[in-house]
């Protein structure tokens, strides 16, 4: 039997990664088990390939690490609230992909140190340096999970890019002085020194958030009170994002607007930033992951996929990974299965996959052993691998 193991990260609580390596020890448990209770040769064969899912968001580069090997190379940078973090990017030849979260994310923060209006991605942009002076010719960036609101701006201090107020005093010199809350403080960018640094460089941006820059769908809007800012903040960021805005298309002499692309409103308005600023591409985070990893391959070769991901619901059959993976899976005739920690699916739409088993309960979070648990389950349940 040949089973392909493609789960999303349980948002906050379990990575992709471990959830795919957790998921695939459960099912080689059954195996051995059924094997040596029926006291036969393990004549029949049974493969697992792991191809953990991510948005683009955490946990990204350990999934293409998995699936494409390659190597981490780490390096101490400046944390979302300036504080040392050590960080990772993923080298794959004079490819890297920089998983912005590594650097920015509000994982690396509790409750009480959100700081809606001081946290920055000047981390990322240290990242992204290291990754040009170790070589890379091609950069793929992965926005999602960040706690700033900051437009990008400070990746593109941290790559040359000068800052000026309107006395024509320098701003945004390093992390601790960046973040959204000095957005509205800049009159003028001078971009020589960041276009001399990425000259040569390609710039991919993958994301699966779909929101513009601004307005009631926009960064500030959306995603800056969960990154623990008040609706006066919220309204204060939704003018720096503007004025920010106006200055860089300005710097850029850009004649196309990227306010309103979808996916600008991406990591804080990173998205936006860093396609004006460094002359980015946008693309699907899910797609081209599943490009990366040859996932229409993986279908082909398996006779059973299992899907994961946090809560199962409505929103998961309409565009995420899981129900991108169902449609994929059933148009190539395979069996998929779910091990969400929770499911929201009504009858009928669970009926649209082999098998759902939940992980968590209503009392216990879901962990690595109820995964275990739930895979093994699946398999005890169904005599996956029993000869009748």
């Amino acid at each position: 039997m040949r089973i392909l193991v493609a789960p999303c990260a349980y948002k906050g609580t379990l990575q992709a990664s471990d959830l795919a390596k957790a998921i695939a020890q459960g099912i080689t448990q059954v195996f051995e088990q059924e094997t040596e209770q029926e006291n036969r040769s393990n004549s029949r064969e049974l493969e697992i390939e792991l191809a953990p899912v991510a948005d683009g968001g955490d946990d990204t580069i350990s999934c293409l690490q998995l699936a494409l090997g390659g190597d981490f190379v780490y390096d101490t940078v400046s944390g979302p609230i300036s504080q040392p973090i050590k960080a990772a990017y993923l080298r794959l030849g004079r490819k890297a992909v920089v998983e912005l979260a590594q650097a920015s994310g509000i994982a690396h923060l509790q409750e009480n140190q959100l700081a809606a209006l001081q946290a920055n991605t000047f981390g990322t942009g240290q990242i992204v340096a290291r990754v040009i002076e170790d070589g890379a010719t091609e950069v793929a960036i992965m926005l999602g999970g960040s706690a700033s609101t900051d437009g990008g701006s400070a990746v593109l201090a941290a790559l040359g890019a000068k800052f000026y107020d309107g006395a024509g005093n320098a701003i945004l010199t390093d992390g601790t002085v960046c973040g959204g809350g000095a957005l509205s403080s800049i009159a003028h960018i001078d971009l020589a020194e960041l276009r001399r640094k990425i000259a040569g460089v390609e710039f991919l941006i993958a994301t699966d958030v779909t929101n513009p820059l601004l307005g009631s769908q926009g960064a500030a809007a959306i995603f800056s009170p969960q990154k623990g800012a008040n609706s006066e903040e919220v309204d204060y960021l939704e003018r720096s994002l503007e004025h920010f805005a106006s200055v860089l298309e300005t710097a850029c002499q850009s004649d196309k607007s990227w306010r309103s692309f979808a996916g600008a409103g991406a990591a804080g308005g990173a998205g936006f930033g860093l396609a004006l600023g460094l002359g980015a591409h946008f693309t699907s985070g899910f797609h081209w992951l599943a490009e990366q990893t040859n996932l229409a391959e993986k279908l082909n070769w398996c006779d059973l996929v299992i899907v994961a991901e946090g809560c199962l619901d409505s929103q998961s059959l309409s565009g995420k990974a899981s129900g991108e993976i169902l449609k994929l899976a059933r148009a190539a005739g395979k069996m998929v299965a779910a091990l969400p920690a929770c499911s929201q699916l009504t009858k009928e739409q669970e009926e649209q996959f082999d098998a759902v088993i939940t992980t968590a309960s209503p009392d216990n979070l879901a962990t690595l052993v109820s995964v275990r648990q739930a895979a093994r389950g699946l398999f005890e349940a169904s005599g996956a691998f029993s000869r009748n």
